[in-house]
């Protein structure tokens, strides 16, 4: 018994110092074992995980898609709608002709250069600005062949003293030439029109002749002097002059010396000697003896020329 005991104890000696040296053959195998199925776990979570990124990758790319397609149905849809919009919209008027034109060609308005050459050497009274129109309000005159002869022969008498060129248009000035803005054309003509609307016909009549020059002194005028309507004339500038002022516009002169100019020079040639008057009043004589119609005429109209428009104002 006593040899068992010692036997066993040396057993027991000996798994105990075998536990202490390490583990046995079985657990390191379990241990492992363990270890693996630790690593596949791990490697199948993984998996599992990219599994589910390309999975919301894939739903993420197609609900950009989904999105850019309702992007661009709206967008036509939207497109569409504001196409039916403008279709009922009201059409706006069109603009006037006379405002697309009024600045057509603006570069070559504004780099214009005057040249006296193109107009028998006068020269403007106030020099050109692009949108303002030269305008000019006077009684118009149509002569007929026994005027237009009578003048060519009055100038005729005096080429010795002044050469005069004769003018093409005939008239008695009630204005001044001054300078309007194009959009103001419309309301000066309006407001002219209701200043004149009851004035009456009225007779001029002609005794004298007179040589004028402007106020530069650039060009000098020979013209007939108004003595019968000077006073009609007088009220009609009265008018006129309130339409001037309306707009701010420089008035005409305050005491006028109506005339009909008949001919025309380039520079100051005024005659105040006695000699030349004296000539040019026997001349004038001389001439409505022979042509009548130098003597007056029947003042019918009022007109206004504004730049290359020209406005009517028919007397009653």
């Amino acid at each position: 018994m006593a040899g068992e005991s010692s036997g066993l104890g040396a057993l027991a000696c000996y798994e105990s110092s075998s536990e202490e040296e390490g583990p046995s053959p079985s657990k390191s195998l379990q241990q492992q074992h363990t270890s693996t199925g630790t690593k596949l776990s791990r490697s199948k979570q993984q998996h599992q995980q990219e599994d589910k990124d390309v999975v919301t990758l894939q739903n993420c790319k197609r609900k950009l898609d989904n999105d850019d397609e309702q992007s661009l149905s709206f967008g036509k849809e939207t497109k569409r709608t504001c196409t039916k919009d403008l279709e009922k919209r009201p059409q706006l008027p069109s603009v006037p002709a006379d405002i697309l034109q009024m600045f057509s060609d603006k570069r070559a308005n504004e780099g214009r250069k005057e040249n006296p050459e193109e107009h028998g050497g006068r020269i403007r009274s106030f020099p050109h600005v692009a949108g303002n129109w030269a305008t000019h309000v006077y009684v118009s005159f149509e002569p007929d062949a026994d005027f237009t002869d009578g003048v060519k022969h009055l100038l005729g008498c005096l080429e010795t003293e002044v050469q005069l060129q004769q003018v093409e248009e005939y008239h008695i000035s009630l204005s001044r030439t001054v300078p309007l803005t194009f959009h103001w054309i419309q309301p000066f003509i309006d407001s002219l029109r209701d200043t004149l609307r009851h004035t009456e016909r009225f007779f001029c009549t002609f005794h004298g002749a007179k040589l004028y020059t402007n106020d530069e002194k650039t060009r000098s005028f020979l013209g007939l002097e108004v003595t019968g309507g000077h006073d009609h004339l007088l009220q009609l500038v009265q008018g006129v002059d309130s339409c001037l002022e309306e707009f701010r516009l420089q008035k005409y002169y305050k005491n006028p010396s109506f005339h009909m100019t008949v001919g025309w020079c380039v520079g100051d040639v005024h005659e105040g000697t006695q000699q030349f008057n004296q000539k040019l009043q026997a001349s004038l004589s001389e001439a409505q003896e022979e042509f009548p119609s130098l003597g007056g005429f029947l003042v019918q109209e009022v007109k206004c020329k504004s730049g290359n428009r020209f406005f009517s104002f028919p007397l009653r």
